[in-house]
């Protein structure tokens, strides 16, 4: 093996060795996303949500989509300008963007489901 075939194997075992773990807890701290057999009645879908700017901003939206029936949960992240919402799959995306808007002066657009 060259020098460089080292170096090159080396750096991948040190971005795994420190990326894994990240990986795993950001993938563990979706709402919802311990049992996934209970949830096989229910969608996450994700909004993109611009006008928040502070904690203030994320709870009024959370408070706003848990309101509504059929939400089970919902978790607002403004640093990263997304929304995380498990709920019933008959709930339109419609509904949880007139959510978002009816908080405040917000706007969402559905980004994954």
């Amino acid at each position: 093996m060259t020098r460089s075939n080292l170096i090159a194997i080396a750096l991948a075992v040190l971005v795994l060795a420190v990326g894994g773990p990240w990986l795993a807890g950001q993938l563990k701290s979706l709402p919802g996303a311990g049992d996934l057999g209970a949830r096989a009645d229910q969608k996450i879908v994700t909004l993109e949500v611009a006008g928040m700017t502070c904690d203030a901003c994320a709870a009024q939206i959370e408070g706003s989509l848990t309101t509504l029936h059929g939400v089970k949960t919902a978790e607002v992240r403004w640093q990263q300008k997304r929304a995380y919402v498990v709920c019933e799959r008959g709930i339109a995306d419609s509904t949880l963007l007139s959510a978002v808007r009816t908080a405040g002066n917000f706007y969402g657009q559905v980004v994954d489901k």
